[in-house]
Formats: C-alpha cells, structure tokens, sequence
C-alpha cells in the first residue's frame, strides 16, 4: 500500500512539471515576435508651407446670398432701353443710398458698388457694365439718362446694411480708409472728385515671388482691388472689385 501511494504521488509530480513546461514555452509563443506585431513607429506631423507675408480678409457688406432671391446669376432689371444682367440691386430710402452686386458662379461676389442716389455719382454709374436691349455693352450717356429707373427698382432693405464689414460707411473720411489700407497705390481728381485706388494680390494665385511692396495678400482670393471716391472729403462711393477664378 505505501509502495503504491508513493508511485502515486511522483506521477502527479511529473505530470505537474510537464504542465508548467508547456505553458512556458505557450506564453513565449505568444510574446515572440513572429505573433505579436511590432509598434508602429510615432505618425510625423504633416509639413506644412509657411511664410511671414500677411493676410488680410477683404472687405464686404453683411448682405447674405438668401437676400438675392435667385438661383445664381439669372437677374434682370430693365431702365428703358438699358438692362442689368447678373446683379442684385438694394436701396435704402432713409440713407438715399443703394448697393450693387455683380455676381459670378455660385454667388461669388466679383464687383460690389455702394453709393449715394441723389445724385449717384458719374465715376460709380461709368463703372456699372449695363447692356443695351441687343446685348451690347451701353454708353455712357443713356446710361446716366436711365440710371434712376434701377434704383426705383431696387429691393429696399434696412440700414445696417449699408455698413461695411470693416466699418466703412458713406461720409467718412479718407482717415478712415487709410487706417485700414495704408497708403494708395494711385490717386486721381476729376470734377472735385478725388478717387483712391489700392490693388492687392490674392493669395491662391501668389507665385511666392512677384515684389509686393509690402502690402498684405487678399485671403482666399485671386485678387482684390478697392476704389473709394471722395468729394469735399467725404466718401460718396466705394467700389470692391474680386477677381474671377
């Protein structure tokens, strides 16, 4: 009997020990290399191209696409003989002024023109491509004879509207505009009339070369040009002009 339980007690020590083997050598298995897959070295952050030229978002006015009404560009008003193809028209009866977008695809502001009515300034009305009813690009002279027939027509809205993003407004003084644009690249005088013009590159066409005299780039933008008439020193009339792609 005492032969028999101690043959007993070696078997199960040998089974144990057997069992112990196989699971070392199970868990080494499982911590090999060939099983588990290395770690992944860190993710670099993707380069991104910087420079130091400054930007600066463009000028607008707080009109919003729903306001134009329309699907795209397929406005029109007619003035007698004269049409306006693709612009919107807002006018403010209290202000006496109207502002003025041409519009491109997808409501892409392309020109914008504010002014005042009474009387809507010759430099503003000479800039307004209006069409004859044959589709040719109309003359100077009807287009002032019918010019007041488009502001009868214009959508009335309220006055804050008539204040730019940049605070700009009708009466202001030329300070004002200099704050915000620094010195003009050109300046002209017709009829008591004193027009500042600055024109500044848009960053998406920047070549990263071209001199720009240290002037900023237009934000997501092909170009931008600003015109601001001055009569007695006063703002009578700003033109923003946004390049097409």
């Amino acid at each position: 009997m005492y032969k028999k339980l101690l043959l007993n007690t070696i078997i199960c020590i040998l089974v144990l020990l057997v069992s112990c083997d196989n699971g070392l050598k199970h868990s080494e298995k499982l911590t090999s290399s060939d099983t588990v897959p290395q770690t992944s070295p860190p993710i670099q952050p993707e380069h991104k191209i910087t420079d130091s030229i400054q930007r600066f978002i463009v000028d607008d006015y707080p009109v919003t696409d729903e306001m134009f009404g329309f699907v795209d560009n397929a406005r029109e008003i007619k003035s007698g003989p004269i049409r306006s193809l693709d612009k919107a028209w807002f006018s403010n009866d209290t202000l006496s002024q109207t502002l003025v977008f041409e519009l491109y695809t997808d409501f892409h502001r392309s020109g914008t023109f504010h002014f005042f009515n009474n009387p809507a300034p010759k430099e503003i009305i000479e800039r307004i491509e209006l069409h004859t009813d044959e589709g040719e690009i109309a003359s100077e002279k009807p287009k002032e004879k019918f010019f007041k027939g488009f502001l009868y027509a214009a959508k009335r809205i309220s006055r804050s509207y008539f204040t730019s993003n940049k605070e700009l407004k009708l009466g202001d003084r030329i300070e004002n505009a200099l704050k915000i644009y620094g010195k003009p690249d050109k300046i002209t005088v017709s009829n008591h009339v004193k027009t500042y013009e600055w024109n500044f590159a848009g960053d998406i066409l920047y070549d990263g070369k071209t001199d720009l005299m240290g002037k900023p780039l237009a934000k997501d933008n092909y170009g931008h040009q600003v015109l601001m008439f001055f009569e007695n020193d006063k703002l009578i009339g700003i033109i923003l002009f946004n390049d097409i792609p």
